[in-house]
């Protein structure tokens, strides 16, 4: 898929579930095109805010982004991916990753593997939504005479990947649908996701004119600089230490390896990491600004290869409002 297709709002865990339908339909009324919800270990559970989203929305489309292949066999994500996509008329994207490894660990999830692991449940899940009955002996998964009680809306759903690194882009280019980029996207970190799917989509011989690239991004949309910026910080100082040092994410956004041991030593102290960020790091790592300057930093990723641009909630900032400035002041003027 190439150029802009739509602008998404993210939710996750943080808001009561009756707030984040509230604003699921909000955000529909607003004319954006997609809402997408977290499962984000150990806030409120990402797969039943879709399902309220799901039938109190009629046409935007709801994102899981993401579930991964260890808290859950894959007969029952299946059955989850199936039930979801009944209950929102097949407006259902499902993401799948391979977690984030402390909160994987926090459970004693054996986190070897991640991407054959991966590869396998994707396979085992489309098997299932066939609604054939399935017998499977794999590497990390066993099922003996599966079948879906109930016929699923689509056989083959769209399953969209959510990988950092090299490889993980490029298993995504091969079995993917489209890819969910993790925050802190940047233009550079786009191109690098698109180069790493097109050769695992080479691989294989797949097309990728209808691969879509979905970017999260923190943002905060306000003429008063100082907090917007501040907001801003408050945000990525949660998430920056538990970052991979010299990893492609944040090599893009110019954080060093020496920078991100520096937030993780600084939050095992105590310290406020954001303290730690600078200006030019804060604008590197999300979407900060008045109108104007938000508008040109989402054209910069379009023109990058992002193809939808999702807005993560910022605490502190109104979803709502965020979802309107979206729709009536930023979309009509990207390209």
């Amino acid at each position: 898929m190439k150029g802009f297709k739509e602008l998404g709002l993210a939710m996750t865990g943080v808001f009561p579930v009756r707030e984040a339908v509230e604003m699921a339909i909000a955000t529909e009324k607003a004319g954006l095109g997609s809402l997408w919800f977290a499962e984000d270990y150990f806030f409120r559970g990402g797969i039943p805010y879709m399902s309220a989203a799901a039938m109190a929305t009629k046409k935007v489309r709801i994102g899981l982004g993401v579930v991964n292949p260890y808290s859950r066999h894959p007969a029952l994500t299946a059955m989850e991916f199936a039930t979801l996509d009944e209950m929102s008329n097949m407006r259902t994207i499902f993401g799948l990753g391979s977690g984030v490894p402390y909160w994987m660990l926090q459970m004693g999830f054996d986190i070897k593997k991640p991407l054959s692991r991966t590869r396998e449940c994707v396979e085992v899940i489309r098997k299932i939504l066939t609604g054939e009955k399935i017998t499977h002996e794999g590497d990390f998964f066993t099922t003996k005479e599966v079948q879906l009680v109930f016929k699923p809306v689509r056989s083959n759903p769209p399953i969209y990947l959510a990988f950092e690194g090299k490889m993980g882009l490029q298993l995504t280019g091969e079995i993917g649908d489209g890819a969910i980029l993790s925050i802190f996207n940047t233009p550079g970190y786009v191109k690098f996701a698109w180069d790493r799917v097109k050769e695992g989509a080479d691989k294989v011989g797949k097309s990728l004119e209808d691969f879509e690239m979905v970017s999260y991004l923190p943002m905060v949309i306000d003429d008063d600089l100082d907090k917007a910026f501040g907001l801003a910080r408050d945000l990525m100082k949660l998430y920056v230490p538990h970052s991979q040092p010299g990893g492609p994410l944040m090599e893009y956004a110019g954080i060093t390896s020496e920078d991100t041991l520096s937030f993780q030593e600084a939050e095992k102290e105590g310290k406020d990491v954001g303290q730690l960020l600078t200006e030019e790091m804060v604008l590197a790592l999300g979407v900060v600004g008045d109108v104007e300057s938000c508008t040109k930093q989402l054209q910069e990723l379009i023109n990058a290869g992002a193809n939808t641009l999702v807005a993560f909630p910022v605490p502190g900032t109104d979803p709502v409002k965020t979802a309107k400035i979206l729709a009536k002041d930023i979309a009509p003027h990207l390209k």
